[in-house]
């Protein structure tokens, strides 16, 4: 009878690589977790004098219009990022996937953005699309058309920064759906042209089914990248004190920093981050689950 390699491991060694890994998950995901729901559930403010308050931060938070708005914003900021960047990922990638003359090139021009320093790009955008002096709108002013307000407006404030956010991470996505269609053997394709499939078919049937782990993948992380915006609403929007106009751009992490590293209200901020935690969580165990329904991970 052979015995497995795991068998024949000795347990020194699987210590040796098990341990810091083990020490590595403790001390960089479960403290902060717990320091976070601890500091949450008391008014702690930067002092020495702080008591219990129980869940306190948390009603005052839902009961809080402003708190729901932002979380608003970030739903809605969450949900138009993740269409446009996967949706522009994978039709660039199909596209590109294709014999064309000159594309590596273009692959090289796409994904560059997502090279870019966040603070670099935020700054830059914010100055073409300054509503008064950016280049954008004096050009729109001498053709006639009416230029928008860009991040001065109430109502183009958030789309102006989802644009600038789909813009630098789209290539990214369309790298890995590139990828992923470069895996699919070619076979099958040959196979459902001979059965009769067309074009469309065979998309539904081979590229699809065959794209559904990087689908999946891909939806999973920009889901949680978008959860997590803060540098673009920091620079774009006026720095430590900005989230406008009106709180307009105004999303759940900003909310978190402001509360914290402006106000000074670190049981209160403390208490907006584990509610991020638990959306993030919830999200993640969803899609985990409904993953086995349209997921396939056979290869032929």
């Amino acid at each position: 009878m052979v015995r497995s390699s795991l068998q024949r491991t000795p347990w020194p060694v699987v210590a040796a690589f098990l341990l810091p890994s083990f020490f590595a998950f403790f001390i960089f995901l479960v403290i902060p977790i717990f320091a976070a729901v601890g500091i949450s559930l008391t008014n702690f403010s930067g002092g020495s004098n702080f008591k219990f308050i129980g869940l306190t931060n948390y009603i005052n938070a839902f009961k809080s219009s402003d708190f729901l708005k932002y979380l608003l914003n970030t739903f809605n900021f969450t949900f138009w990022t993740v269409v446009f960047q996967l949706l522009l990922g994978f039709v660039l990638a199909l596209i590109l996937n294709d014999r064309l003359f000159g594309r590596n090139a273009y692959r090289g021009i796409m994904f560059l953005p997502n090279v870019l320093s966040s603070i670099a790009v935020g700054l830059i955008f914010s100055l073409i699309l300054d509503s008064q002096n950016g280049p954008v709108n004096q050009f729109l002013v001498s053709a006639g058309i009416p230029a928008p307000l860009w991040l001065a407006g109430v109502k183009t404030a958030l789309p102006t920064i989802i644009m600038v956010t789909v813009w630098q991470n789209f290539g990214y996505y369309m790298v890995l759906f590139l990828g992923g269609l470069q895996t699919i053997n070619v076979a099958l394709y040959e196979a459902a042209s001979i059965d009769g499939a067309g074009p469309v078919q065979r998309f539904f049937a081979v590229t699809l089914p065959g794209l559904s782990p990087i689908i999946f993948f891909s939806v999973t992380i920009a889901i949680i990248r978008a959860f997590q915006v803060f540098d673009q609403i920091f620079v774009m929007t006026g720095g430590q004190l900005g989230g406008g106009p009106a709180g307009a751009t105004t999303v759940l992490v900003f909310d978190i920093y402001k509360n914290g590293f402006a106000q000074f209200r670190f049981g209160y901020a403390a208490a907006g981050s584990v509610v991020l935690l638990i959306i993030i969580l919830a999200v993640t165990i969803i899609q985990q689950q409904g993953q086995k329904k349209w997921v396939t991970y056979e290869t032929v």
